[in-house]
């Protein structure tokens, strides 16, 4: 059980953090001047690229965990955990192809250097965002959901 609830808690806490950026943190910034606007923005690409790659890749594997048979889980938790799981290792090779190669072009950015479809490539990346997180919070649900009828 204590996997189950490190994977849960794990999860969470990263859907927490996603759903932050896509609701309150890139709002925020859109509505900033554009010298702070860029500068915070190509922060925060720097600080999510270093940590997310771990992040989600440790709690996918945390959800792996539990899929192994001494989890000793019941069918009902098992096929929730299955699916946490899916969803959660087909978000990382979305991520490698979608907002990650704009996010390594975002943490370049300084207001002196914007290539012109910087708005386009900003919508790009929080519309895939959107999509990425909107499946980890189906996943979430789907994980914590087996720890209830675990």
């Amino acid at each position: 059980m204590t996997i189950y609830l490190l994977a849960v808690l794990v999860l969470g806490i990263m859907c927490g953090s996603e759903l932050n950026v896509g609701a309150f943190a890139h709002p925020t910034l859109n509505r900033q001047p554009l010298e702070t606007h860029i500068l915070m923005r190509a922060s925060l690409a720097r600080l999510f690229g270093r940590v997310m790659p771990f992040w989600m890749a440790g709690s996918a594997l945390l959800n792996i965990l539990l899929l192994l048979p001494f989890s000793h889980l019941t069918p009902q938790p098992w096929r929730l955990a299955a699916l946490a799981c899916a969803i959660q290792v087909v978000a990382i090779p979305f991520s490698l192809l979608g907002p990650v190669p704009i996010n390594n072009r975002i943490m370049k950015w300084t207001p002196q250097s914007l290539p012109d479809d910087w708005k386009a490539q900003e919508r790009r990346w929080d519309a895939y965002h959107l999509v990425r997180t909107c499946a980890l919070i189906v996943a979430f649900a789907a994980l914590t959901l087996g720890a209830m009828l675990h």
